[in-house]
């Protein structure tokens, strides 16, 4: 696993063997617009023009509006699996997924997130560049 830096500290992001994004926000965080920014920035840098599938853990965070327009308007991933452990966390995710044209889904388990994300189709730009 490759950590990824990020300029906001209530997230960490690394990057799976199997070149799937793993960000985890800090529960109990407020993620702001420039929060959101950050990530997107981070994970652009790191992928350039390829999207890969990213698992997202909300648990018990507060989405700004701003934050939930960056996250939900760009397309900086190929497939989004989104993990909560409340009933806000699924409204939450429910707001994030909405508008992705991307296979995304929502989860309580990392692993059974993991496993999703897992048995999705390789995009074409990233077929051969697993390591």
């Amino acid at each position: 696993m490759v950590e990824i830096a990020l300029t906001c500290a209530n997230a960490t992001l690394n990057v799976d063997a199997e070149g799937a994004f793993h960000l985890r926000w800090a529960p109990g965080s407020a993620v702001s617009a420039a929060d959101a920014d950050a990530v997107v920035a981070a994970v652009e840098a790191a992928t350039g023009a390829s999207l890969q599938p990213m698992l997202v853990e909300i648990v018990d965070v507060c989405m700004s509006p701003g934050a939930r327009e960056t996250l939900s308007w760009n397309r900086f991933a190929s497939a989004v699996a989104l993990v909560g452990a409340s009933s806000v966390d699924r409204v939450i995710a429910a707001a994030l997924l909405r508008e992705q044209d991307c296979p995304h889904a929502y989860f309580t388990a990392v692993d059974d997130a993991r496993k999703w994300l897992s048995q999705l189709p390789v995009p074409p730009e990233l077929e051969g560049s697993a390591a």
